[in-house]
């Protein structure tokens, strides 16, 4: 479970990380720093009829953050309870934030 503590104690070369599986959707979401007291969740849901759904919350405060990941999970209560792994924010993960960006991206 994310807390306001794992968010405020992420270094800036870092991300909290969240995968799993809920009602037959999958999802991976990402917590990224977007300035030193601000920070950003990007994600991609597959819903089980395997449309794709890509979401980002924008720049946030922890406490705006947590409700934006509270409102999200609504729809998976049992994703409420999967563990955020902490890693550095490395090519891969890098490649993922570009895609979520690209796909949320208003024309």
């Amino acid at each position: 479970m994310i807390t306001m503590h794992k968010i405020n104690s992420l270094a800036e070369h870092q991300v909290l990380e969240c995968v799993g599986e809920d009602a037959g959707d999958t999802f991976r979401i990402i917590v990224k720093h977007t300035s030193p007291s601000h920070y950003e969740a990007l994600g991609k849901v597959t819903l089980k009829d395997a449309s794709v759904n890509y979401k980002s919350s924008g720049s946030m405060t922890p406490d705006l953050l947590l409700q934006w990941l509270d409102t999200l999970f609504d729809r998976w209560p049992k994703a409420k309870n999967i563990p955020w792994a902490l890693h550095d924010l490395d090519e891969k993960t890098q490649q993922f934030v570009r895609e979520v960006r690209q796909a949320t991206d208003v024309i």
